[in-house]
């Protein structure tokens, strides 16, 4: 007795409720309109012609059709289902039916895949329309076959994939073809297994030719007009099997909609029939003209080059104008391919691009190279290597990249000209030296330009120090802690070699600002014998004094030599005098304000009372000339300190708050948690307790200038005039 059930099918998932999982991974019935859209086609098949046909796309819901048919169907129902393998047994289709026909009783008679039957079947099923009481309802895959011409008389059902309103998110992946889509909700939204397994189920249950002319697209791409040729098929054949993918909604414009489909239908090949399909592309792409970096593509992904398709030459070639990937794997492929004598040029050139994206795996492609070639001298000064010397003719960009790690110029360079002569194989060093000589007038201006243009891991992340360099001129310490932040992330340590040093410094210097610790970052030894070093120390050495470890800042400042640092380390371990006379040398030697001020407010500290006053409005006017905003909030802060002290409270709460606005640092009193470090808010509880400067340094084992340097960053930060402001919640932390 025939089985009156049609095999289960791919398809049939979207003719019931399946549970479908939401973004927030609850459980939701699924919306029927699948089932909508097929109504019309529906009642074709219950109530319309008595032999009908349904055709569509690969996975478009035949079989879903007419199982939902057959389950609202009320008559009598014999089905059966054609497979490849039973096309050469006679009557295979008609003896599964038989058991079931009723030639007297009103019968629906169902067959799935056609195309597939024998043709004595076919010619049963076309026999069966002079009877009644017999409607005949067959599928029909989109692919043609001897058997269409025979059917061409019957009702024709076309399905095609579903319309973008049910899931128009999913709709642009699959295009609407309803076994992609079931899959891709399976996989909650994205491509996944699923996904996957589905796409290759529906291009292999077919006919090798479908399959075989799917893969040829996803090795051509773009170029589409060579697929005959590829596939080794004719034009016409090659065009209705194109158009039955098109037709399933898994083509738009000759390219597969699902992100990822190429490398799907490629991973089931075996690797040797992948390499010779690349191959045979390279060679057709080389003799219709095609560019350098399409034929390139294949020679890398065959891993092969041929002198027939341009051979190492060709590689070199389009590695000037491809993607740094590409050009990256395409040199790679040259180098072991090329004669002994090309080898050194073409590890420069690979060199070169590597650059770009990885500046640690340049080095150790130029590092074997000997010379005293640009590109080496670079990737060997970036490691903190300066014993090859320098060559006697030193362009410009050579130059900028010197004075970048080492602080020194080779000969002057007009920074300017060098940014308007950029191009893809322009120094990532040089340009940003060369932004940061501009003057402030074009600055801007130019550091647009190259974020516009910098699409490479490497001047990305340098572009993203020179703008943590900026925020922190300004005084934007919450700007500099997030480019600092970026551009660390955007290279590995390896990759950054001795320049590290430059975002690690704002990294240090905002978090220190911000009373975060930062996190432990290794750095290379030979850091400290370039531009990179001082500044590195100065701002460990703010983060050891944030921190209040002073006699570690004491030695950090003292080897970078800067006085005013080692005068502020001096105040936190209570040695006024000579912080005092650090301080003086420091007014009298400088003509700079921002130093001028910064100098002032600390020497207020070690000033008698009544001259506090007049040191810190200087120093606060001095700040306001500079521009630095964190600076001059640390200065009016310590004005309103001093003017609370005094008993001026209106004029010290307005001081605090315009100490606030100039930090541009996060400081509402309720989030003290959050943004006061360990040290400060044990300094801040004592003080909101009532306990004196002195008793909260004998309680914390730490002298009195350290709890008044621990005091003001927590008024800044809460934006407070003094202790009496302090919030009560810090009593219960």
């Amino acid at each position: 007795m025939a089985d009156r059930r049609v095999p289960e099918h791919t398809d049939q998932r979207l003719t019931r409720s399946v549970p479908r999982r939401s973004n927030n991974g609850s459980r939701r019935s699924t919306d029927p309109h699948s089932l909508l859209e097929r109504a019309t086609a529906l009642r074709a098949v219950l109530s319309g012609s008595p032999q009908v046909v349904v055709s569509g796309g690969l996975g478009c819901g035949r079989t879903a059709l007419v199982r939902a048919a057959l389950a609202r169907s009320s008559t009598q129902v014999a089905s059966a289902t054609a497979v490849p393998s039973e096309r050469t047994v006679p009557f295979g289709i008609a003896h599964q039916l038989a058991p079931r026909l009723s030639l007297t009783r009103p019968t629906l008679v169902a067959v799935d895949d056609v195309q597939h039957a024998d043709p004595e079947s076919v010619a049963f099923l076309v026999w069966l329309r002079r009877f009644p009481n017999v409607r005949v309802v067959v599928t029909h895959s989109a692919a043609d076959s001897p058997h269409r011409a025979g059917l061409s008389t019957w009702e024709q059902v076309w399905l095609r994939p579903l319309s973008p309103d049910a899931d128009p998110e999913l709709h642009v992946l699959s295009g609407g073809n309803p076994a992609l889509l079931a899959a891709l909700r399976d996989d909650g939204g994205k491509v996944g297994p699923a996904a996957r397994r589905t796409l290759l189920d529906l291009l292999r249950g077919t006919d090798s030719a479908l399959f075989d002319v799917a893969c040829g697209l996803a090795v051509l791409g773009p170029h589409t007009a060579l697929l005959s040729a590829l596939t080794e098929r004719h034009q016409a054949a090659v065009t209705a099997l194109t158009s039955t993918l098109a037709d399933s909604g898994l083509l738009d414009g000759g390219r597969f909609r699902l992100p990822g489909a190429a490398e799907i239908l490629l991973g089931a090949l075996p690797r040797v029939q992948a390499v010779a399909l690349h191959e045979r592309a390279a060679m057709l792409l080389h003799n219709a003209g095609a560019p350098d970096t399409a034929v390139a593509a294949h020679c890398v992904a065959a891993q092969t080059v041929g002198e027939q398709v341009g051979g190492t030459a060709m590689l070199r070639r389009a590695a000037r104008s491809a993607t740094s990937g590409l050009a990256a794997e395409s040199l790679r492929l040259a180098l072991r391919a090329c004669d002994p004598a090309d080898a050194q040029a073409v590890r420069l050139e690979l060199g070169q691009v590597l650059w770009r994206t990885d500046p640690a795996a340049a080095a150790r492609t130029l590092l074997p190279c000997s010379g005293l070639d640009p590109a080496v001298l670079r990737a060997r000064w970036w490691q903190g290597d300066f014993s090859l010397g320098l060559p006697d003719r030193r362009p410009a960009e050579l130059s900028l990249c010197h004075e970048f790690i080492t602080g020194r110029e080779l000969l002057p360079v007009n920074p300017e000209a060098v940014l308007q002569r950029q191009h893809a194989d322009s120094a990532p060093e040089a340009l940003v030296q060369a932004l940061r000589q501009v003057g402030p007038a074009r600055f801007e201006h130019w550091l647009t330009v190259l974020e516009r243009q910098a699409v490479e891991p490497t001047l990305r992340a340098l572009l993203g120090c020179v703008r943590a360099e900026d925020a922190w001129r300004r005084g934007d310490v919450v700007a500099t802690a997030a480019f600092a932040e970026a551009a660390l992330a955007g290279l590995s340590t390896d990759g950054w070699g001795v320049v590290i040093g430059l975002p690690l410094r704002f990294t240090l210097l905002a978090n220190a600002a911000l009373g975060r610790e930062t996190e432990p970052h290794p750095v290379p030894d030979a850091l400290f014998g370039t531009a990179f070093g001082p500044h590195y120390r100065h701002a460990r050495g703010h983060h050891h004094l944030a921190l209040n470890r002073p006699h570690a800042a004491l030695d950090d400042f003292t080897a970078c030599d800067d006085r005013l640092g080692v005068a502020e380390a001096r105040l936190a371990l209570g040695q006024l005098k000579p912080a005092k006379a650090l301080l003086e040398e420091e007014i009298t030697s400088t003509a700079d304000p921002r130093t001028t001020g910064i100098a002032l407010r600390l020497l207020a500290r070690t000033a008698a009372r009544t001259d506090r006053p007049r040191l810190l409005r200087e120093a606060v006017r001095n700040l306001e000339h500079a521009g630095d905003r964190l600076e001059l909030s640390r200065a009016l802060a310590d004005l309103g300190h001093d003017r609370r002290d005094r008993g001026a409270l209106a004029e010290a709460r307005l001081l605090g708050r315009r100490a606030g606005r100039e930090s541009g640092l996060p400081g509402e009193p309720g989030a003290a948690e959050g943004v006061l470090s360990a040290a400060e808010r044990k300094v801040a509880a004592l003080a909101a307790a009532g306990h004196s400067n002195r008793e909260i340094g004998r309680r914390l084992c730490v002298t009195v200038s350290t709890v008044e340097q621990h005091l003001t960053r927590v008024y800044r930060k809460l934006e407070v005039a003094g202790r009496n402001d302090l919030p009560r919640e810090l009593l219960t932390r």
